[in-house]
């Protein structure tokens, strides 16, 4: 009996660690988001096995649905939009070959929005499958 309440407490007070330091954002966001995860309180990136221009094209399709496209730079791999009124920046960076880092970044005036962020690089990775 004291085994298991003494398991209990440790579960319990690690559970509070990880919750109360801010690191619980990356774990619930990390998992809802194939394999993402925040970078900034407005940014949210992630690898993606795919190149980039298929990725700049997943994202200029998911993109147009979601809003409006304001500006778009192919060769750099950025996509400027609005998207629930929220100014969001796709951003695709070639690591080599065959592998690209997709970064989204969404904010509303001073404010940033990484629900809209995790929103859009969801879409996108889930477009490409």
């Amino acid at each position: 009996m004291k085994f298991s309440l003494r398991i209990f407490q440790m579960l319990l007070v690690s559970s509070l660690c990880i919750f109360s330091s801010g690191c619980w954002f990356l774990v619930i966001g990390g998992v809802g988001a194939v394999g993402g995860y925040a970078v900034t309180r407005d940014t949210f990136e992630g690898v993606s096995a795919k190149g980039q221009e298929e990725l700049v094209d997943a994202a200029r399709k998911v993109l147009s649905i979601m809003g409006t496209i304001k500006e778009e730079h192919p060769k750099d791999g950025t996509i400027e939009a609005t998207v629930y009124g929220n100014h969001v920046t796709v951003s695709v960076i070639q690591v080599n070959l065959t592998t690209s880092k997709l970064r989204v970044k969404a904010r509303n005036g001073i404010f940033p929005r990484l629900g809209v962020a995790q929103e859009v690089y969801t879409k996108i990775i889930n477009q490409l499958e």
